[in-house]
């Protein structure tokens, strides 16, 4: 029977940041499908104000959970920081290399072994970092914009007929804020595809891992893994 030891690989703050933007982005991707499809589903006018609101509202908490992680990748623990996350050394590519062709050939064969960030997610990672930021910034300049302008509406705002003159925000931020959407969507459901099946089949508790912080692995991945535990100033603990 193979015996596993587990790591502590994921710092608490980590955890913490990594949660509050997964539950921000599970509840802004049916808010945003309302406002998207409101008109289909008969909103009133308040009713879609008070969802903007809302989804504006846990854009701001996620936007404060992206800057927060941006801050992790240069000033937090050795597993946080960028150079954890984003491949860049010739080690990296070839571990990126050799789970790229892990994941095309329908993970079959043995599992890549890395002992944080899986090099394919680490990159993706970046890329949804830069969406985030686009959303935000596109997001939250509609909303602000939107909020002035009603506001003009009844108290003759003129901050917000100045916007209107000048053309802001521009019309092509909506196009850019549901693009970046349509990518979160399919993150999330790859994310969520690849997470089960790295957990069946490698039984390393990658989901169970981003809340107690430990992954398992075996003696043979122990040792295996020993430069890199030693480097990061990990160790193995027994189960």
């Amino acid at each position: 029977m193979t015996r596993f030891r587990q790591v502590a690989v994921w710092p608490r703050g980590l955890r913490i940041i990594h949660w509050i933007n997964a539950f921000s982005v599970l509840l802004l991707i049916p808010l945003g499908a309302f406002l998207f499809f409101g008109d289909r589903l008969g909103l009133s006018e308040r009713a879609f104000g008070s969802v903007v609101s809302v989804h504006a509202s846990v854009g701001m908490v996620l936007t404060l959970g992206v800057v927060a992680r941006v801050v992790f990748l240069f000033a937090g623990p050795p597993a946080a920081r960028w150079n954890d996350v984003l491949p860049h050394t010739r080690e990296q590519f070839s571990l990126l290399s050799a789970t790229l062709r892990y994941y095309i050939s329908g993970f079959k064969g043995k599992a890549p072994l890395y002992l944080t960030h899986n090099p394919v997610a680490g990159a993706l990672d970046m890329v949804l970092f830069v969406v985030f930021l686009s959303q935000a910034t596109s997001g939250l300049s509609m909303f602000f914009f939107h909020s002035a302008e009603h506001e003009h509406s009844h108290n003759h705002n003129h901050a917000a007929l100045e916007g209107a003159a000048a053309g802001w925000p521009p019309e092509w931020f909506e196009v850019l804020h549901v693009a970046g959407a349509v990518f979160i969507v399919v993150f999330v459901l790859a994310h969520f595809t690849a997470l089960a099946w790295h957990d069946i089949l490698e039984r390393r508790g990658l989901v169970s891992s981003m809340i107690s912080g430990r992954k398992f692995f075996s003696e043979e991945e122990i040792e295996e893994l020993g430069t890199s535990l030693e480097r990061k100033g990990l160790k193995a603990e027994d189960e």
